[in-house]
């Protein structure tokens, strides 16, 4: 029997961190990744051997290559598994993961595990939100990202965050600037960017975004938002509001983003004092960011080598690094704070479902999420609430309850692969 490995899931920033400081203190690791090469969403790869043309800030490129580097130089101590998803643990403790690639499905007992899956994003709904042509800003960036080549045709970007400039930015260089940027926020009010940089923020990314939707001539406008979309042609016609002014604009598509929540759908408590400690890392920790990630993986596997009898100094630097990246996060959710608007009563929810703003009204104001589930119907399709799930809490104004124990598996797995389950050496 081997040494059993510590599992790393989720290879983005936080999870290559953890697993590179990990493999060089002398621990074998374990990392899967569901997609089919390293770099989570912020540092997604191109598909297919697509040359990488997206234009992104140099600070991003720099630490990802330093981060590849490391993980290069310690490969004898790292199992790199990708197209591989996690799936859940047993009733006798393993950790099940479907193979894609292989086409079965695994069991391993890990020493101790690190769940770094990241965020998933968030919106505000409104009427016509779920029609073709309208999708998250970070579906489009990541198809961006992974192609090189932007949607054709015109596009709004709308919703509010960071990620609506660097986006539009990146469009803009890729050879298609969106026809406007509208930020439901007011991020220009007096004080606003001082407290920004006083916080820490990168001010120097937000500029290069500036210039880049200065260069593309995409207006940026702010206390702006889409009250409804509607099919139009090949296209949508979309209601936007800017104060009292209200107007349709006609475009192709229509990316929107209200900002992320740590990814937590199903996966297992933390439980670093357990037999087989497990840690979460990263934006599915804690959303800071993917400056913040690198730190909070390396925390993660910092505190297991501590458990483990190794112990650092380095974790109190580490959090005051968090620490920081709170106060930026405090300051940007201060800057493009806006009043929530109630949607109308026709406005979709649960996409899954079909199921309405007025359906959820019609449920009892103190419903269990058992409730919500089967008297509602909502989150009972495909994604199992993961996307309507935060919509839900925002409109109620209180986190919906989480199903205990987790439903286990976290995503679809088939039979076939199922029949061939294997496991592995160190069982």
């Amino acid at each position: 029997m081997t040494e059993a490995p510590i599992l790393i899931v989720g290879g983005g920033p936080a999870g290559a961190s953890a697993a590179a400081t990990l493999a060089e203190a002398g621990l074998p690791v374990l990392l899967v990744e569901q997609r089919d090469q390293l770099g989570g969403a912020i540092h997604r790869q191109p598909a297919n051997g697509a040359g990488d043309h997206v234009w992104r800030p140099a600070r991003h490129r720099r630490t990802w290559a330093a981060l590849t580097a490391r993980l290069r130089a310690c490969a004898g101590m790292i199992e790199i598994r990708t197209q591989t998803v996690f799936l859940g643990v047993d009733g006798a403790g393993r950790f099940l993961f479907d193979d894609r690639r292989a086409g079965r499905v695994f069991a391993s007992r890990p020493r101790a595990a690190i769940v770094a899956v990241g965020a998933i994003e968030t919106i505000r709904p409104f009427p016509g939100w779920e029609l073709p042509g309208v999708m998250t800003a970070g579906g489009a960036q990541v198809l961006l990202k992974e192609t090189g080549r932007p949607p054709e045709g015109p596009i709004l970007i709308a919703g509010s965050g960071p990620l609506l400039p660097a986006l539009a930015a990146q469009l803009a260089k890729a050879g298609n600037p969106p026809v406007a940027v509208l930020e439901r926020g007011r991020p220009w009010r007096p004080g606003t960017l001082a407290r920004l940089a006083l916080a820490g923020g990168p001010m120097g990314e937000a500029v290069a975004y500036a210039a880049a939707l200065a260069l593309g001539r995409v207006p940026y406008r702010c206390g702006a938002l889409v009250t409804r979309a509607e099919p139009d042609g090949a296209g949508l016609a979309v209601g936007i509001r800017a104060g009292a002014d209200e107007r349709v604009l006609r475009v192709r598509h229509l990316l929107i983003h209200d900002g992320i929540e740590p990814n937590r759908a199903g996966i297992p408590l933390p439980a670093p004092e357990a037999a087989v400690p497990v840690l979460l890392a990263g934006d599915g920790r804690e959303a800071l960011g993917a400056d913040a990630a690198l730190l909070d993986g390396r925390r993660a596997a910092l505190q297991l080598l501590a458990r483990l009898g190794t112990g650092t100094a380095e974790l109190a630097a580490l959090e005051s690094g968090l620490e920081r990246a709170r106060r930026v996060q405090a300051a940007l959710a201060q800057a493009l704070g806006s009043k929530p608007m109630v949607p109308a009563p026709e406005t979709l929810i649960c996409r899954c479902e079909g199921r309405s703003y007025a359906d959820l009204q019609a449920l009892a104001d103190d419903a269990s999420v058992r409730e919500i589930r089967l008297m509602g119907r909502f989150g009972l399709g495909a994604c199992q609430g993961r996307f309507c799930g935060p919509m839900i809490a925002a409109l109620r104004g209180r986190p919906v309850p989480a199903a205990s124990p987790p439903r286990w598996p976290l995503r679809p797995v088939s039979v076939a692969a199922l029949a061939r389950l294997s496991t592995d050496e160190t069982e």
